[in-house]
């Protein structure tokens, strides 16, 4: 194991043709490009076996680790919705390049991943995970809400974050949490939209389902608009949350919710000006005001809805 202040990387051996290596993010969850050159592989990497590359971290700190591992005989990078993807081979009758090592070979493993960083509960039951919606009528600011979410379960739980937390982002309108830390016109100029098909719905639900097989807590972002292809993604869900800078439009998605047999863990009400406030406790409905891309760091994600999440970390 290689530990500094900033990041943890574990070797998990297993008794296939790779090892794992564990990647996190301690404190902050933040990591600069200045510790690059400060990072050092764990002293029992095997390089004549393949390596998985796991967890939670920056595309730049991954190109980098895949650089300082080339001489391995060959690298996959996981992805809670496909398995462990294989991206690059020396072997000569090795893995091929792009072939998926299946989210079930792998996951035991990831289970001792785990135990042997002593970061995770019991996780055994799946049906004690939270796969949920989070939709609403367009510019109601879900985006920032989602992101304001995760940042405050970040700086709460930032270990158990890292490990159960996933957000999969289920319609293609271009938008990760990339966007809300951009200026939005330089983040309207680079983002590439898609077209929300059939394909693209099936994919998402294959992604959801994988996902929750990894992670406690999987937030599916479903995007502002109500459609019939919703129907395949929200029967992959157990439960929702409305954001929703309209009363009325809210009871539509309240109505979709309940047809697909979703549970309302809360509603959320998107104004400009006003006061954040708890309007009631059973069911569920917080105020939140100016949720915009500028003012992120700001918005007060209530306690009320913090514990909600908290059952799963």
């Amino acid at each position: 194991m290689n530990e500094s202040n900033k990041l943890k990387l574990t070797i998990v051996d297993t008794d296939k043709d790779y090892q794992i290596l564990g990647i996190r993010i301690l404190n902050d969850g933040l990591l600069d490009p200045s510790d690059l050159s400060k990072i050092e592989l764990p002293e029992n990497l095997i390089t004549n076996k393949g390596v998985v590359l796991y967890g939670k971290a920056s595309i730049w700190l991954y190109a980098y680790l895949i650089h300082k591992l080339h001489h391995c005989l060959w690298l996959a990078t996981f992805d809670p919705r496909r398995g462990a993807i294989v991206v690059q081979n020396h072997q000569h009758n090795g893995r091929k390049e792009g072939e998926i090592i299946p989210i079930e070979e792998i996951k035991p493993w990831l289970e001792n991943l785990s135990k042997e960083e002593k970061k995770i509960k019991k996780t055994s039951n799946e049906l004690d995970k939270l796969v949920l919606v989070i939709g609403g009528p367009p510019h109601s600011g879900k985006s920032v809400f989602i992101q304001a979410l995760s940042l405050k379960l970040q700086q709460l739980h930032p270990e158990e974050y890292t490990q159960n937390f996933y957000i999969i982002r289920a319609c293609p309108d271009g938008e990760g949490d990339w966007f809300g830390e951009v200026p939005e016109a330089e983040g309207k100029q680079f983002r590439i939209t898609g077209v929300f098909t059939d394909e693209f719905a099936e994919k998402m639900a294959i992604a959801i389902e994988n996902a929750q097989k990894i992670k406690n807590i999987v937030v599916v972002d479903v995007g502002g608009k109500l459609d019939k292809k919703n129907n395949l993604i929200f029967s992959k869900c157990n439960s929702g949350i409305i954001v929703s800078n309209s009363k009325e439009k809210a009871l539509e998605w309240k109505g979709a919710y309940e047809l697909s047999e979703l549970k309302l863990i809360a509603q959320i009400n998107s104004v400009l000006q006003g006061q954040n406030e708890v309007v009631s406790a059973e069911p569920l409905e917080i105020t939140l005001t100016d949720l915009c891309r500028d003012n992120i760091q700001n918005v007060d994600i209530p306690y009320d809805l913090i514990k909600e999440f908290e059952k799963y970390l």
